[in-house]
């Protein structure tokens, strides 16, 4: 007969482990799991408002800047600059040899009721606004860390400065705005509505700028970024974005602008270009518009101008091949070969300065800007991360701090380059050798009613000086000599001048008079009636 007796619960064997419940077990492990592994969140609305609102409050000063397309330069930095009409920018030469968006806007901002420079200012900044606010959507897209602090970053970068102010890099702006929000479309592909938008802005991408080439190999990088296998059916969707590519490039093969280089001497200039760069973009204490090229080096083969700066992403790579299953190293694999990618076409261009001769300008390293930064920002978000409570601290410390030092530094450069005086000034110091940016310093000091502090009238001698050394014919500047020569008593050579102006050119009334009145004061009487004889009436 069975026992009805309830049963006395089975004691378990001497020696055996007792294991808690499995949920009580596991519970922690899986909330310290959850918590590492959690993807960060997208940015709200209040993140993107800040985006904007020190961004402009940053680059404000250039809307006050009255330059644009300045007559000191010669460089032809835009097509515009010789277009009559705005039907030009359909023709099929400008089509393959331009970007056709940026010359519209250019004809399109004339019509509109406002100042000029600001108007042209004010859409550059807009445009800057719209790549950063992009930048960041595509961070959050591949569920990166400290998206919101890399796009910042860019969005107050001072290295951005030149392609906002100096007029004719606005296919800069919107090259990457196009290159963005192909990215952005590529890397969330949720439909067939997606996909269609993704190639027509390719297509315009591809036309607008050519480093946005390489916008499939980007795209199939954050796909691997994304998948933690490789599935070949995963890229098909690139095939027909590539043969866009390889066509439109074939089609435009866009002349390269700027001095001419002898093919051996390329290898160290882009060498010197990549350092530049990398230089501007982590450490960007040297602010200009135009910086000059170190030819020193008579474009030789050494250590630091040739095969360091491409060197020194070797062991990035091996620590990629090591470590590509994992996460991190597919991200890093993707900001550093993206941006390889997207400096190629800065490399290979030669910037100029104003009078044509060799220079390094920010504006060709723009389109590929952000992604080093990104590649920084969100690395450096991720140890953080990883670390934990110190991590979150030590980010929330240190981040601030970077951004209000970048506020001050690009601030203080929008708020020189917005003065002309100081504008000329500077880039007079930084090229000595040059005459251009002396004679717009002369003419701004002229055309002002109030004296400057950085010049005096020696200083103002000497920079005439040395550009009639170099442009003997200009006798507006050589008129301004003779006076300040005359004013500061220095008779003799104020002579000299008045003589070699009456002599070499047909001057007018005025300067017939003020000639006769200088030489009555010396009592030189018959050059002096012979200067009134030349007065017309």
């Amino acid at each position: 007969m069975p026992d009805s007796s309830p049963k006395s619960p089975r004691r378990p064997r001497q020696g055996t482990l007792i294991k808690p419940p499995t949920d009580e077990r596991d519970a922690p492990i899986t909330r310290r799991k959850r918590i590492k592994t959690a993807t960060p969140k997208p940015a709200g609305w209040l993140a993107y408002c800040l985006l904007v609102l020190l961004t402009i409050g940053s680059y404000a000063p250039i809307l006050t800047s009255d330059l644009i397309w300045s007559e000191y330069d010669e460089v032809r930095r835009s097509p515009y600059q010789s277009m009559e009409s705005w039907t030009e920018v359909l023709s099929s030469a400008n089509i393959r040899t331009a970007d056709p968006i940026s010359l519209s806007s250019y004809f399109l901002e004339q019509q509109i009721p406002f100042d000029a420079a600001a108007t042209h200012h004010g859409i550059n900044l807009i445009l800057h606004i719209v790549a950063a606010i992009l930048l960041l959507k595509v961070l959050d897209a591949l569920k990166l860390p400290a998206a919101f602090s890399a796009s910042l970053i860019f969005a107050l970068h001072p290295a951005a400065l030149q392609t906002l102010y100096w007029t004719g890099y606005r296919e800069e702006l919107i090259g990457l705005i196009l290159l963005l929000s192909a990215l952005y479309l590529g890397v969330r592909n949720r439909n067939a509505q997606d996909y269609f938008a993704l190639l027509i802005l390719s297509t315009m991408a591809y036309l607008a700028h050519p480093a946005t080439l390489v916008i499939p190999l980007i795209l199939a990088l954050c796909i691997f970024q994304q998948n933690s296998s490789f599935h070949l059916k995963d890229y098909n969707r690139l095939l027909p974005l590539t043969c866009l590519a390889l066509f439109i490039g074939v089609w435009t093969q866009a002349p390269q602008t700027g001095l001419e280089v002898n093919f051996s001497d390329r290898l160290s200039i882009y060498a010197q270009n990549l350092f530049f760069y990398l230089k501007q973009a982590l450490v960007p204490i040297e602010l200009s518009l135009f910086h000059p090229f170190d030819q020193s080096k008579g474009y030789s083969v050494g250590a630091q101008h040739s095969f360091l700066p491409f060197l020194l992403f070797i062991p990035f790579y091996i620590l990629i091949a090591i470590n590509f299953r994992k996460p991190w190293a597919r991200g890093i694999l993707l900001g550093l070969t993206s941006y390889l990618l997207l400096i190629i076409y800065g490399l290979c261009r030669t910037g100029s300065f104003l009078d044509g001769s060799l220079a390094n300008e920010d504006h060709l390293h723009y389109i590929a800007l952000p992604f080093l930064i990104a590649l920084v920002t969100t690395s450096v978000g991720g140890i953080a991360r990883g670390m934990g409570a110190t991590g979150k601290v030590l980010w929330y410390f240190i981040f601030p701090i970077v951004i209000v030092v970048q506020i001050l530094i690009t601030s203080n450069y929008a708020l020189n380059v917005s003065d002309r005086q100081q504008l000329w000034f500077d880039i007079s110091e930084q090229w000595p050798e040059s005459w251009l940016p002396k004679l717009a310093l002369v003419h701004t000091l002229q055309n002002s009613d109030e004296p400057s502090p950085l010049m005096n009238a020696n200083k103002m001698i000497e920079m005439l000086e040395s550009i009639l050394k170099d442009k003997p014919e200009r006798i507006q500047e050589r008129q301004l000599l003779a006076r300040l020569y005359r004013d500061e008593g220095q008779k003799t050579n104020a002579l000299r001048e008045y003589k070699r102006i009456l002599r070499d050119s047909s001057p007018d009334n005025e300067i017939l008079r003020e000639a006769a009145k200088f030489y009555d004061e010396l009592g030189l009487t018959w050059d002096a009636n012979n200067a009134r004889a030349r007065i017309t009436q």
